[in-house]
């Protein structure tokens, strides 16, 4: 008998390359569950012949409207005429069109991210809209439980580095604010848990996070450290995580710099202005 783990939706860096501290990465979806479980498609592709950590399947086909034909001349329409057609959206299966308007509404654009000037983000594709599994894991850190809805919007610099952002829908904002906590307990203890993973593989335990800034239910971090391959590319780095709670939605918005790809240009102090534009 096949042994069964919970599904968990989890952020997978993707390295594009053959070199060790490839300059060239996207950010994947996957749901970890048993083998019978569909697994979600990459959110785009930052460059040809990139390679996974794991196996992605083709993105689904957009959904079409769908066309009700009339019936044949003497013939009486169905009983279900007239009403309403269930919308057949990921986002609405997922979280009803409540969910879904609220979902839309925390997406930021490329220009609106931190550091625009000198990272001139572009957006790799369309948002992504799917029902998460029962856990989201957002780095190595943090691991967010109870969404009903997700969008995903991903984003690349020109120095070919990436930014994600997360909009997790909730049944009701007591649940989006104790997502939100969980959100809070994980980066508390990020350093910690960064570096215990360093020793685990065999590197200096130089990670270092701070709280850089914070107001209501919304908070910024940066963490700098030689990060492990998986969760996030390898190598020197500094990773910018924001979590921000606006009714029922918990909106997560993450950015890296890599040495490896280019200097470091971003000030943290501008994160209390990335905070309050999420709020908005």
């Amino acid at each position: 008998m096949a042994l069964t783990v919970p599904s968990r939706s989890v952020r997978l860096a993707v390295l594009a390359g053959a070199g060790v501290l490839a300059a060239t990465a996207v950010y994947a979806v996957t749901d970890r569950a048993d083998a019978s479980e569909d697994q979600a498609p990459p959110v785009a592709a930052a460059a040809a012949g990139h390679r996974t950590t794991a196996p992605a399947t083709p993105a689904a086909p957009a959904t079409t409207p769908s066309v009700t034909q009339a019936p044949p001349a003497g013939q009486a329409p169905p009983a279900s005429a007239g009403k309403t057609a269930p919308a057949t959206t990921p986002a609405a299966r997922a979280t009803g069109a409540a969910g879904e308007k609220a979902l839309a509404e925390t997406r930021v654009t490329a220009r609106r991210l931190p550091d625009h000037t000198a990272q001139k983000w572009k957006e790799l594709a369309p948002p992504s809209t799917r029902k998460p599994g029962p856990e989201f894991q957002l780095n190595e850190c943090v691991t967010v439980r109870g969404a009903t809805g997700w969008q995903q919007q991903g984003f690349i610099s020109a120095h070919k580095t990436p930014a994600v952002q997360d909009s997790l829908g909730f049944p009701d904002a007591a649940s989006a604010r104790a997502a939100y906590r969980e959100v809070l307990a994980g980066m508390k203890g990020c350093e910690a848990t960064s570096r215990a993973l360093q020793k685990r593989y065999g590197l200096a335990a130089d990670a270092r996070v701070r709280q850089t800034a914070g107001a209501g239910e919304a908070a910024a971090w940066s963490r700098t450290w030689t990060a492990v391959q998986g969760l996030s590319a390898p190598g020197a780095q500094a990773n910018h995580i924001y979590a921000v709670r606006r009714g029922s939605v918990l909106v997560l918005l993450h950015f890296d710099e890599w040495d490896s790809a280019a200097p470091r240009s971003y000030d943290p102090k501008g994160d209390a202005d990335v905070l309050a534009g999420l709020a908005r």
